[in-house]
């Protein structure tokens, strides 16, 4: 079903190669978000909320981002210009626990 479906698309005259297809739909993460993450993406302002999905999809596709490892807990903060995305990373999926400016989002 996959090969029929890819061979169909046709972009610009470019034919898509299934392999290649295929193989970055199973590297990309699943990217989850707790209620108050969405809560917190919902309230800012759409540039804000763009650049945080945009970096985090680049996370998920295993692009370099600035992340490091939160001390004295097992999450990790993505940095996005002055805003923070504080996220767990489970394998597969990433779970996105809180977002925000650089100030409040640490504490709690």
């Amino acid at each position: 079903m996959w090969d029929a479906d890819y061979e169909k698309l046709n972009v610009n005259s470019y034919k898509f190669d299934t392999d290649i297809a295929q193989s970055y739909i199973l590297i990309m993460k699943q990217i989850v978000y707790t209620r108050e993450a969405g809560k917190s993406l919902d309230r800012m302002q759409p540039k804000r909320k763009a650049a945080i999905l945009t970096k985090l999809e680049e996370y998920a596709r295993g692009e370099p981002v600035d992340i490091k490892k939160m001390a004295g807990m097992e999450y990790f903060r993505i940095r996005v210009g002055g805003d923070r995305v504080i996220i767990d990373d489970q394998g597969r999926v990433i779970m996105v626990i809180n977002a925000g400016p650089r100030g409040g989002i640490y504490k709690e």
